[in-house]
């Protein structure tokens, strides 16, 4: 069998009947440059959660109830909370308070409910937030492009952080949960229906390595999943060539850690089951390691535009307000008042949001138009 003509080792071996290809890193032949793929399966929002009195001071971000009561005269609001009047109550914060002209509603159409008298989320108070320094700025001027803005210190310590979507959201209990626990939206953004895979072309040595190529894109195949549906290495996918959903940026490796310069990034995205639409991410960035199970772990960081930053919201509807008790036109209020990047130089407005997302992608064979890119080695190694 004629061995692909990127690879520099492959064996084969027999365990427990099955086949199994072992790829060699290249490590040990200095100077030879390869290419290895991945496929993504975790990229989701970072939360920090902190001494609850430090990060809300004043409570909690309202919900769809604390919000129609907040928007209440006091009298008013002193009748509703009566318990004789539960029922009126329900039914005015979850149907009249929800709905609009035309049966639209403050979750599909937050934009139309984003008005001068909503009330807005309780920003989080503490100086210690998730995410990295995406606008390199170090004094009180904002960078060039982006709008001025409070900066966290990672929970590691590292300085200049930008996560106003953070800001926005973690005083609220949808993100925040309750005790120990996260709440439902902060849960892992898996990829599994709508794949997306990493190519890292050109690396010479993995600890470093000052000029890599970098390539997302979407797949169209779905990758090998186990029992309990998780993506498992090994897998065998192609990727688009649909310019929209395929980016390719520079990178560097550093103390083994791969950084890659920014980029627009978008890709094919089902917010809510069978959705459809795209998850946006401008002047995206990643700064991961190759783990020792072949995995790329870190993170990823840019500037989403608003109405895409809540699209699970969006997709979810009025649903999210009444039943969740989700303020989405106060949340997306919130974000365009504290957004950052992606300055309108016509009218001074920044147009999207910083955000801080984990990153993970484990081995795969990815083909990009008949060139093949081999999976790590230690991803891949014979059971037993």
């Amino acid at each position: 069998m004629k061995r692909p003509a990127r690879l520099t080792r492959s064996a084969l071996a027999l365990s427990g009947g099955a086949l199994v290809m072992v790829l060699a890193t290249g490590a040990e032949l200095p100077g030879a440059a390869h290419d290895y793929g991945f496929v993504v399966t975790s990229m989701s929002l970072q939360f920090y959660k902190g001494d609850e009195k430090i990060d809300c001071p004043d409570g909690r971000s309202p919900g769809t109830r604390d919000a129609f009561l907040a928007a209440q005269p006091p009298t008013e609001r002193a009748r509703l909370l009566k318990p004789e009047n539960a029922a009126e109550l329900d039914r005015r914060y979850k149907q009249d308070y929800v709905f609009g002209p035309g049966g639209r509603d403050i979750c599909t159409n937050a934009d139309l409910f984003d008005t001068p008298d909503r009330i807005l989320q309780k920003p989080v108070q503490s100086k210690i937030g998730p995410g990295m320094d995406l606008d390199g700025a170090t004094g009180p001027q904002p960078a060039p492009g982006t709008c001025a803005h409070d900066s966290f210190t990672s929970p590691a310590g590292e300085q200049g952080v930008d996560n106003q979507f953070f800001r926005t959201i973690a005083c609220n209990t949808f993100w925040r949960g309750v005790g120990e626990s996260l709440g439902d939206a902060a849960g892992e953004l898996y990829w599994t229906e709508k794949p997306v895979v990493v190519v890292v072309r050109g690396v010479e040595n993995w600890s470093n390595d000052s000029s890599v190529e970098v390539i997302f894109a979407a797949s169209p195949d779905l990758p090998p999943r186990d029992a309990a549906q998780k993506v498992v290495d090994g897998g065998s996918l192609s990727m688009t060539t649909n310019a929209r959903h395929r980016v390719v940026v520079k990178g560097r490796i550093d103390d083994g850690v791969l950084t890659t310069t920014p980029a627009n990034l978008r890709l094919p995205r089902n917010w809510v089951g069978a959705s459809g639409g795209e998850f946006i991410l401008n002047h995206a960035r990643i700064r991961v390691r190759l783990n020792d199970q072949g995995e790329l772990v870190g993170e990823a960081g840019g500037y989403r535009p608003i109405d895409n930053a809540i699209g699970v919201l969006r997709v979810g509807g009025p649903g999210v307000a009444n039943t969740a008790g989700v303020e989405c036109a106060s949340i997306r209020k919130t974000l365009r008042v504290l957004a950052d990047g992606d300055r309108d130089p016509a009218t001074g407005q920044c147009t999207s949001v910083s955000t801080g997302l984990g990153f993970r992608a484990k081995a795969a064979f990815v083909f990009d138009q008949g060139r093949l890119a081999g999976a790590p080695a230690a991803a891949l190694r014979p059971a037993g």
